[in-house]
């Protein structure tokens, strides 16, 4: 037993090293699916109180706020208000956690069709494809 060294054989750092590999790897998985999640339902929570807002608005006016009262500023900050002479029902409307294209710059779309419909959408959704309100 002479000259017998302690220590751990090359298979077995292997062995631990692989297994820690995995664990990282899974790790990572679950957090980008956590946080694509979470951002998908800030942006249906974001809609849903804009709808609030607006269902306020025609309560108070009578009818649905045009797109410049909705977006009184650059969408970057803006607020909705019901109207020229309306109070302002949100101070600023809220954008999307995560802008998925150029061209979609982070802001929620709002359609008003008549003076009694409209749509909200977030076409930016990540797990669902668009999620999207209308008046009936």
């Amino acid at each position: 037993m002479i000259g017998r060294v302690k220590g751990f054989t090359f298979i077995e750092l292997l062995v631990v090293i692989t297994i820690i590999g995995v664990v990282f790897a899974a790790g990572i998985v679950s957090f980008t699916s956590i946080t694509t999640r979470s951002r998908d339902t800030r942006r249906k929570a974001d809609i849903e109180s804009m709808r609030q807002s607006l269902e306020i608005c025609r309560s108070l006016t009578g009818f649905y706020p045009d797109l410049q009262y909705v977006y009184q500023s650059d969408k970057t900050n803006s607020s909705l208000s019901c109207g020229a002479s309306g109070p302002t029902q949100m101070k600023k409307t809220p954008s999307d956690p995560k802008p998925c294209a150029a061209g979609l710059d982070g802001a929620y779309s709002y359609v008003k069709t008549d003076t009694t419909t409209y749509s909200l959408s977030a076409p930016c959704m990540e797990v669902d494809t668009g999620y999207q309100v209308t008046n009936p």
